[in-house]
């Protein structure tokens, strides 16, 4: 074949692969793209603001949190779904995909569990931790804690001592396979008499928290804002509110996102983080998270100035 001839064929096949190319792009932009990209499973326990048909999460507050955060990364398709605590670290530990990842959204730091998963950094804080009971609690405050007490955590309600209430023989519930402040605060103080410990299963942990409160079988526990705004005013009026004084003041980043120990996991992770760092640097921006977020605790209106000026010295501790 000729110089002439060869370089003719060349160029015919080189036409040919760009055209193809350039209609695999344009088919991609319309209808194939998605199929492409690796799927991110945001996992989260059954509670209250989880709502979806089976173990689809498809509304709620919480999943406007996941449903924005997912929104800063473009380069994945997002699912969203609902399993027990212990199901969903199985999935994080056990499935291995280059294609799809399992991550547990809100997870909190342990160095544990950094053997099986990648952590990404916290996409929120927290405010003064609750506990509920049906009987007064007071006046079970620990006085060296009570005045460390910022003035601002100290208006919102009365405190009590995870301590105090323990070593005086008061239950409480913990769950197994979560691990967070409260279990970790509880855990130094501990004893078959004043700890229950049950299994999480399929459930809104703050509602059996408050079953358990109701039946006797526990004298105080740890309930989310969400939990107790959604009980009735007439409910609400037989319980006691408080804040536990060892662990109302201290600022903490809270609700990290805990992906599969894969490269995708670690991948995922890393853009989160990259995507925070932006949000953060972002005024408005980090307004919109912080609303966010609020809104899907469920904390009331009143708390909004503590929650807003915890925001902003998280911010100026990054």
């Amino acid at each position: 074949m000729s110089v002439l001839a060869r370089l003719f064929v060349f160029a015919f096949f080189s036409i040919n692969i760009s055209a193809s190319i350039a209609q695999n792009n344009v088919e991609c932009e319309v209808e194939g793209c998605d199929k492409q990209k690796p799927t991110v499973i945001w996992m989260r326990p059954p509670e209250l603001g989880v709502e979806g048909p089976g173990i689809s999460i498809i509304s709620g507050p919480v999943y406007d949190v996941m449903l924005h955060l997912s929104s800063y990364l473009e380069s994945y398709n997002h699912q969203f779904e609902a399993y027990p605590v212990k199901r969903a670290w199985s999935l994080i530990q056990h499935e291995k995909s280059p294609q799809q990842v399992y991550c547990f959204y809100g997870a909190s730091y342990q160095e544990e569990r950094t053997q099986w998963g990648y952590y990404s950094q916290p996409t929120s804080i927290n405010l003064p931790l609750l506990v509920v009971s049906r009987e007064a609690l007071l006046p079970l405050v620990d006085a060296e804690e009570s005045q460390a007490l910022s003035q601002s955590a100290k208006s919102l309600f009365e405190s009590v001592s995870l301590k105090a209430l323990l070593n005086q023989n008061f239950k409480t519930v913990l769950y197994n396979d979560v691990s967070n402040a409260y279990a970790r605060t509880v855990e130094q103080w501990a004893t078959k008499y004043n700890v229950l410990r049950v299994h999480s299963l399929g459930r809104d942990l703050g509602m059996h928290t408050i079953a358990l409160i109701k039946s006797g079988r526990i004298d105080f526990g740890y309930v989310g804002p969400r939990e107790i705004a959604a009980l009735s005013k007439e409910e609400l009026d037989t319980f006691h509110v408080y804040q536990v004084s060892e662990l109302s003041d201290e600022l903490r980043g809270t609700k990290r996102l805990l992906c599969s120990k894969t490269a995708l996991g670690q991948e995922v992770t890393t853009s989160l983080n990259q995507a925070l760092a932006r949000i953060f640097a972002n005024p408005e921006k980090s307004e919109v998270l912080r609303n966010t977020n609020f809104t899907a605790d469920g904390y009331s209106n009143r708390l909004k100035p503590l929650f807003d000026e915890r925001w902003d010295t998280f911010l100026l501790k990054k």
